[in-house]
């Protein structure tokens, strides 16, 4: 949703205590662990029935190697047919509770995964409502997606097919390695020291892995962000035929990609590789031994094979658990990009005593206001101003003059760097964000309708309006005919971001839905500059029609719209430089002047034209 409607919905602030960490460097697997725990306290039995099923599994997988010695040692050697039975029976029992446990683990794992991804995109997505216009203007619409997608299912997978089975790996280890020192401690002790080794030589690399898959992910970001702006871009890309160019541009983006995704995957493969070599290594000497300690009958036959078989179990183990350390490893690359964007804070907060701030009865007043979006981007420098109560105001004047930065600041999109914003005196900042804006009816220039019905859109603007509000407020902003001569009336959909509807009918409804909450401040920031005259008109008659009592607020490069306004604010570079109505303006012969022949000149040419 759009900040102008989000603003109307009650959010639940997620936690705040996750860990910092560095954006140039990795979040660490116990940042990991710490992260994720958040997700899993709600489903703690779950969590505990799969660590049971984990342990009964890999519990059960070392006993059936070691029951390879009481087979040989006990049953076969001695002739013993009943105890071999008896052995084999047990065995069989077993083999069908694991299946048993192990559908039933499926199954609780398959739905554990889609609650936690659930949960963590809302998280997300609870998380982007509450954050302020200048993250959207940071973040590219397409990484913020690539977030809630990819690198969420790069966390979960992570989890359930990375530290899951990484667990029953590792559990598996951990029963073999009882299980070794059972059969032979000497033996036992030689293996514990591979082992170690295997654990110890790729922690170096771990970390450098780490870091290369946190890269990568936003590389993969930057790349999902190019292909989201080309799609929604290709009606101009087509008429002005960039697509060799921006193909050419799109390969070159991937073959900067070929490196960092070489040097990282080559890393993970290297992490997977080193410990399984050494074990291929360990195992030959151990196997070595044993056979000389077999051979002078030191050690049972069965003792040897039970601890062979247990030694080739311990490196499927270890195979997989490398084969998983990658997945682990970009989750936790993921992680730390979804923990990115719920870790922003916020430029415009409420203040933990705010007001709710009571409808405007007197005036809007910027007070020495200076605000600049970014050192290549000017804002206003030393503004101020007054609108009263039911003045119709309008703001001109060339493009970047600050005109709607006005809106920003009056909304509150962002906050001044200097200076205040009043309303009957009260700073904005002391009022909540919700009681400002619920005052407020936007229509902007690029209009915003979600791909819905057109009485839901309108409803967006006040969410508890009733079928006979909605129409009211359609037939103020005249479009209630034009509805109801639809097929399907009201619950007609609009299209993706209202593409089923001409201009002037997408203007409307976005006029219809900022008045069904009856604001008592009306703003149209460039709402009609899309516009060919005649619609731009009959919209312009429309406002003034429904103006009333209501402080009616225009920012608009069309100079004609300021005739008859109460105030016109003359800007030039984030300064006022004008104001005062239509005729002092005029005998001025300023800026405003200037704007307007300019104006009426253009004017009289298209009109030429069209005559034409």
């Amino acid at each position: 949703m759009t900040q102008a409607v989000i603003s109307d919905l009650e959010i639940v602030e997620p936690e705040q205590d996750l860990e910092q960490e560095q954006l140039d460097g990795s979040m660490s697997l116990w940042n990991f662990l710490k992260t994720i725990a958040k997700y899993l306290v709600p489903y703690k039995w779950l969590v505990f029935l799969t660590l049971a099923r984990i342990l009964l599994e890999s519990g059960f997988d070392s006993s059936m190697r070691v029951s390879i010695k009481l087979v040989i040692d006990q049953a076969i050697v001695p002739q013993n047919y009943d105890l071999l039975l008896l052995i084999l029976g047990l065995l069989g029992v077993g083999v069908v509770i694991v299946a048993i446990v192990s559908l039933l683990g499926d199954y609780l794992i398959t739905r554990f995964g889609v609650l936690l991804l659930n949960d963590i995109r809302q998280s997300l997505f609870d998380r982007v409502q509450t954050l302020s216009m200048e993250f959207f203007g940071r973040r590219s619409a397409g990484d913020v997606v690539n977030c809630f997608l990819a690198d969420v299912e790069k966390v979960e997978t992570s989890l359930f097919s990375g530290l899951a089975f990484a667990v029953l790996d590792l559990s598996n280890i951990l029963f073999s390695a009882i299980f070794l020192f059972y059969l032979d401690w000497r033996l036992a002790i030689a293996a514990s020291i591979g082992l170690a080794i295997c654990t110890l030589l790729p922690s170096s690399v771990l970390k450098k892995a780490t870091d290369a898959g946190f890269q990568l992910r936003q590389q993969e970001g930057q790349i999902a962000s190019v292909v989201q702006e080309n799609l929604v871009s290709q009606s101009v890309i087509k008429i002005f035929g960039l697509e060799q160019r921006l193909s050419n541009d799109f390969a070159t983006r991937l073959t900067a990609l070929q490196p960092v995704y070489t040097h990282a995957r080559f890393l993970s493969c290297l992490v997977q590789r080193i410990p399984t070599l050494t074990f291929l290594l360990m195992q030959v000497f151990i196997l070595g031994v044993g056979a000389v300690m077999t051979y002078h009958q030191w050690i049972s036959v069965g003792t040897l094979v039970s601890f062979q078989t247990l030694l080739i179990g311990l490196n499927l183990n270890l195979l997989s658990f490398t084969y998983l350390l990658p997945l682990i490893i970009d989750g936790t690359a993921g992680m730390q990009r979804v923990c990115e964007v719920l870790e922003e804070i916020p430029h415009v907060q409420d203040a933990p005593d705010a007001m709710t701030l009571p409808t405007l009865s007197q005036e809007i007043q910027f007070e020495t206001v200076r605000f600049n979006y970014a050192e290549s981007r000017g804002g206003v420098e030393h503004l101020s101003l007054r609108i009263r109560k039911g003045d119709f105001a309008v703001f001109v004047g060339p493009s970047g003059a600050g005109k709607s930065t006005i809106i920003n600041l009056l909304t509150r999109f962002y906050d001044p760097q200097a200076g205040r914003v009043l309303f009957d005196g009260v700073d904005v900042k002391q009022c909540s964000q919700r009681s400002l804006r619920s005052q407020i009816g936007l229509v902007s220039q690029d209009v915003i309708l979600f791909n819905t019905s057109i009485r839901e859109n309108i409803q967006m603007g006040c969410l508890d309006a009733s079928d006979e509000q909605v129409e009211t407020a359609a037939k103020a902003a005249e479009i209630h005919d034009f509805v109801v001569s639809l097929p399907q009336g009201y619950e007609t959909k609009v299209g993706d971001r209202g593409g089923q509807l001409s201009g002037g009918q997408r203007q409307r409804i976005a006029l219809a839905r900022a008045l069904v909450r009856n604001p008592a401040i009306l703003i149209l920031d460039e709402a009609t500059s899309a516009l060919d005259p005649i619609t731009e008109a009959e919209i312009l008659a429309t406002l003034e029609r429904i103006s009333g009592d209501r402080t009616v607020i225009v920012v608009t490069h069309r100079i004609r719209q300021a005739l008859h306004a109460d105030t016109i604010f003359v800007m030039e570079k984030g300064h006022i430089v004008e104001t005062g109505q239509h005729q002092e303006l005029m005998h001025q012969n300023g800026l405003y002047a200037q704007l307007w022949r300019w104006s009426h000149a253009n004017a009289q040419d298209r009109d030429r034209v069209i005559c034409v």
